[in-house]
């Protein structure tokens, strides 16, 4: 009697480790957990000054790491650094401040809501030599799937100040893992 248990029970435990390790193999194929990217692109600062002339707005050059984990079907958290690369000023508290080669962080939770479509949200800090401000960011989008998981995505994102906003407009490239 114990020979037929422990022989279907160590079926079971085959059959269920084998299922196993074909999902494990699928999911990594299809959908690779780890996404590291490069980003490049502009960051509009309304009412800016530069060079102490009072424009309507500036775009700032922006370079950005991104680095997330998909942790359930869809959804993923990650981590963004973005580097301002000008210098600027903007009224901040009746006041101008000056932003040098500002460093945006974030950490963001992101859901996959459509085919290839992300949205993003999360807090975040701009450190900058002047005064650190704290951000929260949305962000969305698109990935255009390449070969041997590489990828190229435009994005969208929105950075929610005290006293200020801004929004960027990218193009990144991401390397799934």
């Amino acid at each position: 009697m114990n020979k037929t248990i422990s022989l279907i029970a160590l079926m079971f435990f085959l059959g269920l480790n084998t299922h196993a390790q074909e999902e494990l193999g699928e999911a990594s194929e299809k959908g690779r957990i780890h996404k590291l990217a490069l980003v490049f692109g502009y960051t509009h600062i309304p009412a800016a000054i530069e060079e102490g002339i009072k424009t309507k707005e500036v775009f700032v050059p922006t370079i950005g790491i991104d680095y997330f984990v998909q942790f359930a079907k869809g959804w993923k958290i990650g981590a963004v650094v973005d580097l301002e690369l000008n210098t600027y000023q903007v009224d901040f508290n009746r006041e101008q401040l000056t932003r040098e080669n500002a460093l945006v962080t974030g950490l963001l939770f992101g859901y996959e809501f459509a085919n290839r479509w992300s949205f993003l949200l999360g807090p975040g800090v701009e450190f900058e030599k002047n005064k650190n401000i704290f951000i929260i960011r949305a962000s969305a989008e698109y990935e255009f799937e390449l070969e041997n998981g590489w990828g190229l995505f435009p994005s969208f994102n929105y950075d929610f100040k005290k006293h200020y906003s801004t929004y960027a407009i990218n193009i990144g490239i991401s390397k799934r893992l």
